[in-house]
This record gives structure tokens, C-alpha cells and sequence, in this order.
């Protein structure tokens, strides 16, 4: 076998086969990379192995087409039937000499995530993963190409041949949807031929295990055939008698029922069990949150997605995939809106976009718009014409596919969701896009009010924030929101820093609850409690239920706090208040009214009244609502603003489900470093590779 094996190793770099293959992938792999890698700044090898997947089918055919073909041209296949070498070795030192022409390609692969190392961060393991599924993927073809090669004494017919193989196994996906968009035993057949769906787990971040189990079933079978189709003409030569050749078949009956076996066998286990998510954040896998609302279900639940099965989300479909086996009571169902365009009409009057997903339990049902299941960033530019700032670009920087289910999913099977309005009409903030899909996620329904409207908080409200108001409430905006609090219901606030007057009546609110707005903003002396400005705060974080998880006997988690106003607590017969957040001893407020510290920063309270006891929290910076801020310390902010959102609805069973974010964000690289990674890798690598190829054709044709 060895023998073999380095004949043919040594041939393919002998001729300028391997040279050509090298340096044509090389070269293709190079400008992809540059595309996506250099200029657009992605971190995934994905995209440049997607795009260069076509090229293989045109470059694979080279190693294998002379396999045996042009040992059935020369005649020299007689001499291996009648070698003292077994066929199988025969076939084997063939095929591992093809693969190793292959497989330099992959260290070049390699450098390319190591050349965005150095400047962003890469997510190594989901690029790992799929250059292991390209390996896969390669090796299969070479076997495919290898059987081929054994049918033909054609080298060009075998190549031709090979890559209308593979080009058939690419296009079957196309080709069953042409046969029937439903399935049928036809289309699931074809399916077992389609090299690709294995390999497209690895693009996404998946380590399924029964994908390789069939890559390696592929190469078995085709090197099987090999042997077998070898040792048919074998027996031609040196007849071994019908008995020989019936032992042969029944044998192969035998190899080929256990491969299919084994293989049924591997998709047979539960699919919870056949894939590792490996991608950083989680993205193809539910939270332990998530798998407990869809295993806690028990009433029946259908999730409607409005797309052709052929134009589904991948990434919507693995999370309900994955929540389906998990409980028997949920199902899923895709509808065609070409087959069903008036379907939406029972649930909605809107039109929803492809891949909205409509959630049905009872008479109760939600729709879940395919835009909200993605966190987008917009880049914005101020427009002279029409003097506001308009959108100029946008970035998906999130999922929040499996946050939008479960609470929809939560929704419908809840016989009570706690509502929070959101007052408006005093300039205050608006909740952020992300918080608020949090707030959502957990099972709440947020409205927007403005109190100018209503006599009083509408009696379906649970909570209100009051988040950051920069104008002053008047007497009647307080008594309504006094008289909501009187009713034993619930709040949040926030306290905004502004130059304005102070705002007495809002501040008024807060003293029925022992709590005192200072003047000023608070200042920080000691240097390990600021963030390079004094203004710019880290509170210290108190241990208690409300911060758990977020409080660190090692202060590994930070809240941020910029231009925060201190908060004093002021003993009353019928509250108590309680901090969770509060500067240092050296703090002190900036203003007409210097005080010293510490000061109360983050504060919950509750106030007893006659028949009810309401609760509240107040955070005395308006920054700390702020995306950006959030972001700084690894969405702390949050995490503490919706531990605060269960503390006052009292909820300890809380579903909180944040968006799963794309944290790594498009490497930015000199145009000087480009060219020069371009120029090697493009340019001076293939061909060094075409010369070293040519060099050795020229010295064997004319030494």
C-alpha cells in the first residue's frame, strides 16, 4: 500500500497536477478571503468556504481522474491484479495520495483567522469546526472521485463525470423541491445523496457527530465499490469460480446493509444528543431558562411560520427544532403564503413578513414579527435637505429568536401577563430596544401612556416606570401616579441629571418612600471606584436577593453609573428603604450644596399603607439606562434593572432571556496590511506554487 501510495503522491507532484490544484484553490480561497476577511472585516471562515465551495467542484476532479483510468489506458491495471498486493491496498495508497494533495489547503486556511487575530477577535472554534467539516467534505469527494475514476479509462470523461456528481449531489436540495415542495419517499432518497447538508452544520456553529459518521459511511462505500468493482475485473483474469463470485456479493450486501444500519442507528437518537453547540453565544441552543418553559408546558401549543419550508430562517428553525423535542405539546407547523395567503387574516389584520411565526394556544395567540426575532444597530448621518438624521447603514447584532418564542409561548398558556406602563409627556427616555425585548421576553406587556390623556393609571397596570423625566410632573400627573401606588401596585424610577430647576414634584413621589433627592451630581475621590473620570461612577454593589449574581465577593461584575444624583434615606413611620447600590465614604456631590458621602445610588422601598403595601426601585442616573453604558460592563446595567423589574412585581420565577449577541464585530485593517496580506496570499503563494510546478515539468521534459 505504501508503495502505492507514494507512486502516486510522488506523480501528482511530478506533472503539474497537484501544482495546478494547489495554487488554483489557493488562489480562489485567497480572494475570497480578501472579500470577506480583509475588506469586509468578517471573522468567519464560513463565508469564504461557502463561496469557495463551487471551485472544489471543478478542482477535486483533478487529483482523482487518473486514479485508475489511465491505468486502464496504459494497461498497467493488469500488472496490479496479478501484483502480490491486495486490491484493497491497492485502492487505499491511492486514495490517501489524492487526500494528501488535498490537505495542504487546509493549514493556508488555518492562517486566516490567525491573520484577523491580530487585529479583532475571531471565533476560533466555530472557524476550527468548519474547516473540519470542509476536511470531511473534501475527503468524501476524493472517494466519490476515486469510484468514478475505476468506471472509465477516460481521464477527462472521469473528471467530467466526477464533477456532474458532485454538482448533481449540490443541486438535489433544488431538485426535490421541483419534485414535490411536500416531501415524498423520492425526495428524502435524493436526500441521502446531498454532500452538502452535512457539511452546512459545521458553516453554523454545529458540531452534529452523525454528520461525520455519514462522510465516513461516504468513504467507505465508494472505496468499497472501488475494491469491489477491481476485484470483479480481478476475477476475469483469474477466474475463482461462480462460488467466489456470490461470496463476493453476499459480502458486499453485508458492508453495505451494516454502513446503512449504522447510520440509521446515529440519526435515531434524540437530536438533543447529536449536535454540540459551539458557537460563542449560544445561538443554536436553548438557555436553561428557555428549555424549562417549554419542558413546564402542558397544554397543546402550535407555532405557525408563515415561509416556504425552502426559504426558512436556519437559525429560527434549529431553536424550534430544538423546543420541539422538548415537549410533546408544542408543534410546528410551515405554511406557504403563495398556499395560504389569507391564513394571517384569523389572527391579525396585518400582513406579516416571511417567517413571522404566529403562536396559537386555545383562543390566545401572538405574532411574532421575523424582524423582532434580530437586534439591529443602524448607523445614522445627519441629512442637510431635510435637517434630520437618517439611516445610512445597519448591522444585525443580535438574535433574540428564542427570547420572542418563549414569551409568546409563555403569553398564550398564562392566564395573567403583568402590564407595565411607561409614562411619557415629561422628555423622558425611551426604553432601549434591547431592554425592552428583555422586559418582554419575561412576560410582560409594556404600553406607553400619557397621564395628560387619563384620569388616572388605567386599573390593568401593574407597574410604571417613570424613567429619567427632564421636565417637572404637575399636581395632577403626581396624584394619579400616588394614587396608582396607593393601590398597592408597583414602580420603577429613574432620576435624571439635568441643569434645569430641580423637579420638585417628581422628587415628592420618592419622599413618601423615605427617599431625599440630593442637588448636584455625585463625585468620586477614591481612584478604585472611577471609571478614568470622577463623574463616572462604579457603585458598589450590596449583597442581597436583589443583586444576586450580579454581586461578587471579588468584584468581578460592575454597575455603571455616570453624572448620578445622590439618594439619602430618611427614616418614616410607614416605609422602609433598603440600598443595593451606594458610592464610597470619600464620594461627594458636585453643586451650589457640597455634601459628603456616601450616597445612595440604587434604592428599593416599600410603603404600608391602610389596605395595600406597594414597592418601588429608584436609580439615580439616567445614563445607566443607556445601551452604550449597559454594554461597558457586559450588560450589568440590565441584568440588575430586570432583577429590579421581578423584585417589584414579585416575581421570583422570572423568565429573562437577554438577546444573544453578535459580539464580534467587523476587524478593521490598514490598507497597507491588506495589500500586503492580499499580495502574498493571492499573488506571491500560488505562484510560487505554479513556478515550483513548472521547475520540476520542465527538468523531468528536458533533463
Amino acid at each position: 500500500m505504501w508503495a502505492v501510495f507514494k507512486k502516486e503522491w510522488l506523480g501528482s507532484f511530478r506533472t503539474m497536477i497537484g501544482w495546478i490544484f494547489l495554487a488554483v484553490t489557493i488562489f480562489f480561497m485567497g480572494w475570497y478571503f480578501r472579500f470577506y476577511g480583509l475588506n469586509s472585516g468578517l471573522p468567519y471562515l464560513s463565508y469564504i468556504i461557502s463561496a469557495s465551495q463551487f471551485i472544489f467542484l471543478f478542482t477535486l476532479p483533478l487529483l482523482t481522474m487518473r486514479s485508475f483510468s489511465e491505468e486502464r489506458r496504459h494497461k498497467t491495471d493488469q500488472l496490479l491484479f496479478t501484483a502480490p498486493v491486495e486490491v484493497w491496498e491497492v485502492v487505499l495508497g491511492k486514495y490517501l495520495a489524492a487526500a494528501c494533495v488535498f490537505l495542504p489547503v487546509i493549514p493556508v486556511m488555518m492562517v486566516y483567522p490567525c491573520i484577523l487575530g491580530i487585529y479583532g477577535e475571531v471565533p476560533f472554534a466555530e472557524n476550527a469546526l468548519a474547516i473540519l467539516g470542509f476536511v470531511f467534505f473534501g475527503l468524501s469527494a476524493l472517494a466519490v472521485g476515486i469510484f468514478i475514476s475505476a468506471l472509465t479509462e477516460n481521464q477527462v470523461i472521469a473528471a467530467v463525470l466526477t464533477f456532474f456528481v458532485l454538482l448533481l449531489s449540490v443541486m438535489i436540495p433544488s431538485i426535490s423541491t421541483m419534485i414535490s415542495r411536500e416531501g415524498n419517499v423520492l425526495t428524502r432518497a435524493l436526500r441521502i445523496l446531498e454532500l452538502t447538508a452535512p457539511f452546512d452544520h459545521s458553516l453554523y456553529g454545529v458540531l452534529h457527530w452523525p454528520s461525520y459518521v455519514y462522510y465516513l459511511s461516504v468513504i467507505a462505500v465508494a472505496l468499497f465499490l472501488t475494491v469491489y468493482l477491481l476485484t470483479a475485473r480481478r476475477f476475469h483474469v483469474r477466474t475463482h469460480g461462480i462460488l467466489g463470485a456470490f461470496g463476493n456479493i453476499v459480502k458486499a450486501v453485508a458492508f453495505l446493509g451494516t454502513v446503512v444500519a449504522v447510520n440509521v442507528i446515529c440519526f435515531m437518537v434524540p437530536q438533543e444528543k447529536q449536535s454540540i453547540d459551539m458557537t460563542y453565544n449560544g445561538i443554536r441552543s436553548l438557555t436553561p431558562e428557555g428549555t424549562a418553559v417549554i419542558q413546564a408546558l402542558d397544554k397543546g401549543v402550535e407555532i405557525y411560520v408563515l415561509v416556504d419550508p425552502e426559504e426558512k430562517d436556519e437559525t429560527l428553525d434549529a431553536t424550534l427544532k430544538r423546543m420541539q423535542e422538548l415537549s410533546g405539546y408544542l408543534k410546528v407547523e410551515y405554511l406557504s403564503p403563495e398556499e395560504n395567503p389569507y391564513f394571517y387574516l384569523s389572527y391579525t389584520d396585518a400582513e406579516p413578513v416571511p417567517n413571522s411565526m404566529i403562536v396559537v394556544c386555545g383562543r390566545k395567540s401572538r405574532v411574532i414579527n421575523y424582524y423582532d426575532c434580530y437586534q439591529v444597530s443602524y448607523d445614522y448621518s445627519y441629512d442637510v435637505a431635510s435637517g434630520s438624521y437618517i439611516a445610512t447603514d445597519y448591522q444585525v447584532s443580535g438574535y433574540d429568536g428564542e427570547g420572542r418564542l418563549t414569551a409568546a409561548i409563555s403569553y398564550v398558556t398564562s392566564d395573567h401577563v403583568p402590564k407595565i406602563y411607561c409614562i411619557t409627556g415629561h422628555s423622558e427616555l425611551s426604553l432601549e430596544d434591547e431592554l425592552k425585548s428583555r422586559i418582554e421576553n419575561a412576560l410582560y406587556e409594556v404600553e406607553e401612556i400619557k397621564l395628560l390623556m387619563h384620569e388616572e393609571i388605567p386599573e390593568d397596570g401593574d407597574i410604571i416606570f417613570i424613567l429619567a423625566p427632564f421636565s417637572d410632573l404637575n399636581e395632577e400627573d403626581v396624584a394619579k401616579v400616588k394614587g396608582f401606588l396607593q393601590k398597592g401596585k408597583s414602580a420603577i424610577f429613574v432620576v435624571a441629571y439635568t441643569d434645569t430647576a430641580e423637579l420638585t414634584n417628581y422628587y415628592s413621589i420618592l419622599e413618601d418612600y423615605g427617599i431625599r433627592v440630593l442637588p448636584g451630581v455625585v463625585h468620586e475621590n477614591d481612584p478604585d471606584y472611577c471609571n478614568m473620570e470622577p463623574a463616572f461612577l462604579l457603585p458598589e454593589i450590596v449583597e442581597g436577593d436583589l443583586t444576586e449574581k450580579i454581586y461578587t465577593a471579588g468584584r468581578t461584575r460592575y454597575i455603571y453609573m455616570p453624572f448620578a444624583k445622590g439618594l439619602r434615606l430618611v427614616e418614616t413611620a410607614d416605609s422602609t428603604a433598603m440600598t443595593f447600590l451606594r458610592s464610597t465614604k470619600e464620594s461627594h456631590t458636585e453643586g451650589a450644596e457640597e455634601e459628603q458621602g456616601p450616597f445612595s445610588l440604587g434604592v428599593f422601598a416599600e410603603h404600608f399603607g391602610a389596605e395595600s403595601t406597594s414597592h418601588i426601585v429608584v436609580f439615580s442616573s439616567d445614563y445607566f439606562m443607556y445601551k452604550d453604558i449597559n454594554l461597558a460592563v457586559n450588560g450589568a446595567n440590565y441584568d440588575l434593572f430586570m432583577k429590579a423589574l421581578g423584585k417589584v412585581s414579585e416575581t421570583e420565577d422570572m423568565t429573562d432571556i437577554p438577546v444573544k449577541g453578535y459580539a464580534y464585530d467587523p476587524i478593521l485593517i490598514g490598507s497597507t496590511a491588506k495589500d500586503f496580506y492580499a499580495a502574498i496570499l493571492i499573488g506571491v503563494l500560488p505562484g510560487a506554487l505554479l513556478a515550483c510546478g513548472l521547475f520540476i515539468w520542465y527538468r523531468r521534459r528536458h533533463g
